[in-house]
């Protein structure tokens, strides 16, 4: 079976996995930076759990090293640390599991996506189909047992490096690449660089400036994390720039004087626009204010539907509105989306662990959750929903071809 392109968030994570340097006033704050690698597209999910758990324990104070979305020595001696502290079951020391899982929902005041991140992984090879709710229960356990009897390893449930291993080989073989993908230009290595993991004054300098200029990096707080990667993403894609995540030299001056266009219609108040050619959402409140969100949609990719046959992963243009809502997590056959925000049929605009830098849906638009939960308040019934695209690629609605399905 070919299963659908996955992303992060490069890590968006981390957003991005997501998904910076120091402001243009050239302060010279020492600022701790932890490089991370650029993730493949193939297994940017996959990443995704060990960069969400390196994140949760260095927000704990355990030191799991780096935050490169690889499940590291260091890592798993880290939560072996926690685990020690939170007396989790012995048998799950170094991996992940219900104890553990418990346990870091607790000890994060239950803002970790670890275990979210590691369900969104299992759904996508196929051993997952429960609602990715974040709790490592029977379902779980028995996705991750099958996952460790394709790869021949014992079949405890405990999610650890070897499972980690198994899984990124998993992706590589089963995964397809996405189409379309956009080549990242590199930033040249330097110290003002932040990305992931970075902390300190040329963090809380950059959130604030992304927050004036209306996008969500999360708490102005000085730590990069999911938030501001999905932001600093969100940004890219509006500015025509690379899409990694990444903020050095060129971000840092085009921040300072961005030139993306905005939304195309100033009214009705409030409503939202999906601009599929630079993937991302304008959302258009009262008083002219505009909020700019990371999307990912329809990858136009043909795909197996559960029960049989086959559609194809597009998303429409046309002007629509709302027409249903539902508030938390809701199973659909493709997936679980998250406080989805019907607008035909059944697409949506809904929350997902996974939104990376370029189309990887079934055909909704996604969002990373936390935006998901912050645009739904806003978006009542009957809100003018604008799809467009530049490019021409996508169909209207009375050219959709038969085949065309709407989902995660």
């Amino acid at each position: 079976m070919r299963l659908r392109p996955i992303a992060v968030c490069l890590l968006v994570v981390t957003a991005a996995l997501t998904g910076c340097s120091s402001s243009s006033s050239s302060t010279t704050t020492t600022t701790t930076t932890v490089l991370t690698p650029n993730f493949e597209a193939k297994t940017a999910a996959v990443q995704t759990i060990a960069a969400d758990l390196q994140l949760d324990l260095r927000s704990l104070g355990y030191q799991p090293g780096p935050v490169t979305g690889t499940f590291t020595k260091e890592t798993s001696a880290a939560l072996r640390s926690f685990q020690r502290a939170e007396k989790t079951p012995a048998p799950e020391a170094g991996a992940l599991g219900p104890g553990t899982a418990a346990a870091l929902t607790t000890a994060t005041k239950g803002t970790t996506s670890t275990i979210a991140a590691l369900q969104n992984a299992l759904t996508d090879l196929n051993l997952f189909t429960g609602t990715i709710d974040g709790v490592y229960g029977p379902a779980t356990v028995s996705a991750v047992e099958a996952l460790q009897r394709n790869a021949k390893l014992t079949a405890d449930g405990y999610f650890g490096p070897a499972s980690f291993s198994a899984m990124m080989s998993a992706y590589t073989d089963q995964v397809a690449e996405p189409v379309d993908k956009p080549a990242p230009v590199p930033e040249k290595p330097s110290t003002d660089v932040l990305k992931l993991g970075s902390t300190g004054p040329a963090v809380t300098d950059l959130q604030q400036r992304l927050t004036d200029l209306g996008y969500r990096p999360g708490a102005i707080d000085g730590t990069f994390g999911a938030a501001t990667q999905s932001a600093v993403l969100a940004f890219q894609k509006r500015n025509g720039m690379s899409r990694d995540s990444v903020v050095g030299p060129s971000f840092q001056a085009k921040v300072q004087h961005p030139t993306g266009a905005g939304p195309r219609y100033p009214s009705p108040v409030p409503h939202i626009e999906v601009d599929i050619a630079r993937q991302i959402v304008f959302v258009v409140l009262a008083g002219g204010k505009v909020v700019t969100l990371n999307t990912s949609t329809g990858n136009g990719e043909t795909y197996a539907v559960p029960g049989g046959g086959t559609d194809v992963a597009i998303t429409p243009v046309g002007t629509f509105s709302i027409y249903r809502r539902y508030l938390g997590d809701e199973k659909a056959p493709l997936g679980t989306l998250h406080s989805p925000l019907y607008f035909y049929k059944g697409w949506a605009l809904h929350g997902s662990p996974s939104v990376p830098a370029y189309p990887a849906s079934h055909g909704c638009a996604r969002l990373s959750n936390v935006d998901a939960d912050w645009l739904f308040p806003l978006a009542p019934l009957g809100t003018k929903v604008y799809v467009y695209d530049s490019t021409g690629k996508s169909p209207v609605i009375n050219a959709l071809p038969s085949d065309a399905g709407a989902g995660s």
